[in-house]
């Protein structure tokens, strides 16, 4: 199996969850970024407004996506959303060959139609290795 890993990040959670799930799969993470500024307590605010209105953004993909049999996708949860930007890049990577996984302080992704699977990880649960272990173990079952 061919598999990309491609993720978004604000605070740098996604981006360490994607790092530990491509070493494990032995590949390149590619980040995803937008032509906004979400730094700080303001850029917060920004990202949940724009999240709850579907808002749209232009994207970068920092490196080669290509085909892959399966895509593992890592967004952060903004206001029960993935980030406009992982929105945007779904538009050109097929939902149903996407394993979709969601870091949140505490709460579930609603919308989870059309993916191969969705896994929230959640930092209130302390439990982000086991859920990457099982993950990744479940890929190559």
């Amino acid at each position: 199996m061919k598999y990309v890993v491609i993720y978004f990040t604000r605070s740098g959670t996604s981006r360490k969850i994607a790092e530990k799930i491509a070493k494990k799969l032995s590949v390149e993470p590619i980040e995803v970024t937008d032509n906004m500024d979400w730094d700080g307590a303001l850029g917060y605010m920004r990202a949940a407004k724009h999240a709850m209105k579907n808002g749209a953004v232009a994207i970068q993909i920092h490196g080669q996506i290509g085909e892959a049999d399966e895509y593992v996708v890592v967004s952060p949860m903004w206001c029960g959303k993935i980030t406009p930007a992982i929105r945007k890049l779904l538009d050109e990577v097929p939902k149903e060959k996407v394993h979709l996984i969601v870091s949140s302080g505490g709460m579930n992704l609603k919308e989870r139609d059309g993916y191969m699977s969705v896994l929230d990880i959640m930092k209130s649960k302390h439990n982000e290795d086991q859920l990457i272990q099982e993950f990744v173990g479940s890929l190559s079952a």
